[in-house]
C-alpha cells in the first residue's frame, strides 16, 4: 500500500474549485490508508488492508434573500466522483434554506506542511505478526487469555476554496493493545502503545504491563464503595478529559450554558497542579497543522495550573463573539461547534511510585470504562474501573479489588489533584480519541457501587 500524498489530493481539489460556478466552495479531500489485526488466544481473529477515501464539497450559491448553503460526499479518489459530488452540492443548494448571514470563506494562509511517517504502511501484516505472536506466546507462559489489536495508519488531507485557501499535510498512527485475561474468570491486565513512528511500538512494554497486571488481579475481592484517594494511571485519565474536550471546552458549548466554563473562567477552578493545553504540533503526538476549515491551529492554554481559560474558536464563534479563531472548526456545515483535538496534560514532578507512596487507603485504577456525562455544567461522570484495579495501603499496592461503579464530577476531581506524574503517554479511551497525559493521584474519587467481578 501506498503512502497518502496530501499535495496530490490538494492539485485534485483544486480542480474542483476551478470547475464550480458556486458562489463559494470548499473541498475537503480525505484518504486513509488502514491496516489492522485483532487477535484472541487462537492467533488473528480479523484483519483489514484497506483504502478510505472521502471528498466533501461545499458551496454557495446566490440566491434571492441571501446565500443557499448545501455540501455532498463521494467515497472516491476519482476526479469524476467529485464533480458528481459537486454537481449534487449545487441542486441541494438551490433548493435548500436561504442564510442572510454565513461567514465568508476564508483565504489564503500560510500553515505548516504536517508529515506522517510514511514508514508505518513499510510494516505489513508480517510485522504485526510478529507483535501477535510474542504477546500471545507472553500471555500463555502466564497462563494468561490474549486479546488485543495491532493497527498501523497513514491519512492525509486536503482542503482547497474559491477564496485562495490550499492546505495540505498527512499523519499517521501505530498502535498495538493487549488484554490479558485470568481464563479461571478472575481479573485481567491491561497494556498499550500509541505513536506516530513506524518504530515508536514498545512491544514488549505493552506485554509486561497487561501480564504483570493479569498476574497481580488474578484473584480480586470486593471492596465498599465510597471516597477514595485514587492514582489514575494515563488510560484512565484519558477517558475523563476527553469528555471535557467533547463538552466544555468548545465556544459553542460555553455560549450554549452548556460547559463547566460558565461562571469559572479566569478563576481557580482545579489544583494548581492542573495545566491543560491544545497544541496539534506539540513534541509527543501531532496532529495536522490546520483544522476542518484550513485554518492553523492555534496552541491554545486551557487551564493554566488551575485557572481556566478561554474555550476553543472557529470561524464561526470567532466572528459572532469577536474573538480570534484559534483553528479548532470540525468538518462544516457542523452543529456541535469547534472543540480541541490535540490536548495535552501538562506533567508534573513525581514518579509513579511516589503517587502511589503518597497514598495512606487507596485505588490505584487501569482503566475506565462505560464512561458517559450525567451533566455537563460540572461535567458529572459516571463509568467503571477495567482490567486492574488495586488497592493501596500505606504506600503500598497490597491486593487486586473488584471493579466499582463511579459517579464524580471532573471539576470536582481536577481541583482535588494532589500529585501529577513526571512521565506523559499518549493515552486513548475506549470510546474514541487519545491525550498526551501522565497519571494523577486525586484526593475522595467518589465510587457509588461495587459489583461482583
Amino acid at each position: 500500500m501506498d503512502p497518502i500524498r496530501p499535495e496530490g489530493l490538494k492539485e485534485l481539489a483544486a480542480e474542483v474549485v476551478a470547475a464550480s460556478p458556486a458562489h463559494e466552495t470548499e473541498v475537503v479531500w480525505d484518504v486513509s490508508c488502514d491496516r489492522f489485526a485483532r487477535f484472541a488466544s487462537s492467533g488473528p481473529t480479523q484483519s483489514a488492508d484497506r483504502v478510505v477515501p472521502r471528498v466533501q464539497v461545499r458551496v454557495r450559491v446566490e440566491r434571492e434573500g441571501g446565500l443557499g448553503e448545501a455540501s455532498a460526499v463521494s467515497d472516491t479518489l476519482d476526479l469524476g466522483g467529485a464533480k458528481a459530488a459537486l454537481e449534487r452540492a449545487l441542486q441541494l443548494a438551490g433548493h435548500g434554506a436561504v442564510s442572510g448571514d454565513l461567514v465568508p470563506l476564508g483565504g489564503a494562509v500560510d500553515a505548516p506542511l504536517s508529515h506522517g511517517d510514511p514508514g508505518v504502511l513499510d510494516q505489513g501484516f508480517e510485522v504485526m505478526a510478529g507483535w501477535i505472536e510474542r504477546a500471545i506466546s507472553g500471555c500463555e507462559e502466564s497462563d494468561l487469555s490474549p486479546a488485543g489489536l495491532a493497527q498501523l495508519t497513514h491519512s492525509g488531507r486536503a482542503i482547497v476554496n474559491s477564496a485562495g485557501r490550499a492546505v495540505c499535510g498527512s499523519t499517521s498512527r501505530a498502535a498495538l493493545s493487549l488484554t490479558a485475561s485470568d481464563p479461571g474468570g478472575g481479573g485481567a491486565g491491561f497494556g498499550d502503545a500509541i505513536s506516530q513512528r513506524a518504530g515508536g511500538v514498545d512491544v514488549e512494554r505493552v506485554i509486561h504491563r497487561a501480564v504483570s497486571k493479569g498476574v497481580m488481579n488474578r484473584s480480586p475481592q470486593g471492596i465498599e464503595p465510597g471516597r477514595y484517594t485514587v492514582v489514575l494511571e494515563p488510560n484512565a485519565v484519558s477517558s475523563l478529559l476527553l469528555f471535557a474536550g467533547y463538552q466544555g471546552l468548545g465556544a459553542q458549548d460555553v455560549a450554549e450554558e452548556a460547559s463547566f466554563l460558565c461562571g469559572r473562567r479566569g478563576e481557580q477552578a482545579f489544583s494548581d497542579q492542573v495545566s491543560l493545553f491544545d497544541d496539534a504540533q506539540n513534541e509527543h503526538y501531532q496532529g495536522l497543522a490546520f483544522d476542518w476549515e484550513g485554518t492553523p491551529k492555534q496552541r491554545v492554554e486551557l487551564v493554566k495550573g488551575g485557572v481556566l481559560g478561554d474555550p476553543v474558536t472557529d470561524r464561526l464563534w470567532a466572528a459572532k463573539l469577536g474573538v480570534a479563531n484559534t483553528g479548532h472548526a470540525h468538518s462544516q456545515p457542523n452543529t456541535h461547534g469547534p472543540k480541541p483535538g490535540n490536548m495535552v496534560l501538562a506533567p508534573g514532578s513525581q514518579s509513579m511510585d511516589e503517587l502511589i507512596g503518597g497514598v495512606k487507603r487507596g485505588l490505584l485504577v487501569t482503566q475506565l470504562h462505560y464512561t458517559n456525562m450525567i451533566d455537563p455544567r460540572d461535567l458529572l461522570l459516571t463509568g467503571m474501573t477495567r482490567n486492574g484495579t488495586f488497592l493501596i495501603e500505606d504506600g503500598e499496592v497490597t491486593r487486586p479489588v473488584k471493579n466499582l461503579r463511579f459517579t464524580e464530577s471532573l471539576v470536582s476531581a481536577l481541583a482535588s489533584v494532589s500529585g501529577v506524574g513526571q512521565e506523559v503517554e499518549v493515552a486513548g479511551a475506549l470510546f474514541d480519541g487519545e491525550i498526551v497525559c501522565p497519571a494523577l493521584r486525586i484526593e475522595d474519587f467518589r465510587f457509588t457501587s461495587s459489583t461482583d467481578f
